[in-house]
């Protein structure tokens, strides 16, 4: 379920967005909730699903968890097995291994709830990822047709291929200098991220790519040469590289990485945490979890993921939009 830490979490959050948390829905207990929720997720995440037990049996006394916390590579298969009522992921879904798998056995799609907005913090699996080249190149930003061009071959955004770093517009002594790409293993929850939303779902990785276990190991790589790209989380304390504005098309516009333009959604490569459920259109949700995941999004849960620090609140505007979408699903 939860992640990123204290290092994703500033002082100096703008005022716009602690009015925007000021403007989230209250939870309004729709019905009595009586009787077990069974919740699947992460040891790590353990103490953040507690809590937000907690805070919701104090509106509901008469709710009761039992919790099963073995990891995200087993989460998902407590919803399908009927083993668990909720799924709260670390992580997005391994496509399409894990939502194959649930509908086959549940014979429709895994509902998807967002709850918080990724953290910047590389502990944890969901954390946000930057774009990240040696101090030394002259490069300050790239647009994600361009990080398609240097990553694919297929190119579906439309970019010629760049494998080269004058092809970026680079000029003098980066005039004909190969671009030396690092990154995670393609089978990586991070690599299938960034296959689906920069490479928009091709396959077809560069063949150039070196792929390195830890994110330890692509930021050494990387200090150490001046001609490399990476993609990563955020690393404090290392001088030696640094990373890229963003934006989606070369016109821009251009967004850094952190913590405003994350909660705020504007970051392209911003990542989400959701839980997943256990019915299907078949099979309506239980109403004793809808009433929970009400409470989830609502102020008070998002109260309680801004206190943790782990992971960044929903927006008023994403709350809402979440609230409709639980409200409308079976």
């Amino acid at each position: 379920f939860l992640s990123a830490c204290e290092a994703s979490r500033s002082p100096d959050l703008p005022q716009a967005n602690e009015a925007s948390r000021a403007t989230l829905p209250a939870s309004q207990p729709g019905l009595s909730v009586v009787g077990e929720i069974r919740a699947w997720g992460s040891p790590a995440d353990g103490a953040l699903i507690e809590r937000l037990q907690a805070g919701f049996t104090k509106l509901q006394p008469g709710a009761r968890f039992s919790n099963t916390l073995h990891g995200p590579e087993s989460t998902l298969a407590g919803v399908y097995t009927d083993s668990a009522d909720i799924a709260f992921m670390a992580r997005e879904l391994r496509l399409p291994m894990e939502s194959m798998a649930f509908q086959w056995v549940k014979l429709g799609k895994p509902f998807q709830l967002e709850i918080a907005t990724a953290g910047l913090a590389g502990n944890r699996p969901s954390a946000n990822l930057a774009v990240l080249v040696h101090k030394d190149n002259p490069l300050n930003r790239m647009s994600l047709t361009q990080l398609d061009a240097i990553l694919g071959t297929e190119h579906r955004r439309g970019a010629a291929v760049a494998r080269y770093w004058d092809d970026l517009g680079l000029e003098r002594n980066w005039k004909s200098q190969p671009i030396h790409v690092y990154g995670p293993r393609i089978d990586s929850i991070p690599a299938q991220f960034i296959r689906r939303v920069v490479m928009q779902d091709s396959y077809k990785w560069n063949p150039a790519y070196v792929e390195l276990e830890t994110d330890g190991e692509l930021v050494a790589a990387l200090a150490k040469d001046p001609l490399g790209i990476a993609y990563a989380p955020l690393q404090p304390g290392n001088d030696k590289v640094k990373a890229l504005a963003l934006a989606v098309i070369d016109a821009g516009p251009f967004h850094a990485l952190d913590r405003e333009s994350v909660a705020t959604r504007a970051y392209p490569l911003t990542r989400v945490i959701t839980v997943v459920t256990s019915h299907t259109p078949e099979h309506p949700m239980d109403p004793k979890v809808r009433e929970f995941l009400r409470y989830v999004v609502s102020a008070q849960g998002q109260a309680i993921i801004e206190g943790d620090g782990s992971f960044i609140p929903l927006s008023a505007e994403v709350s809402r939009q979440e609230l409709a979408r639980l409200e409308a699903s079976p």
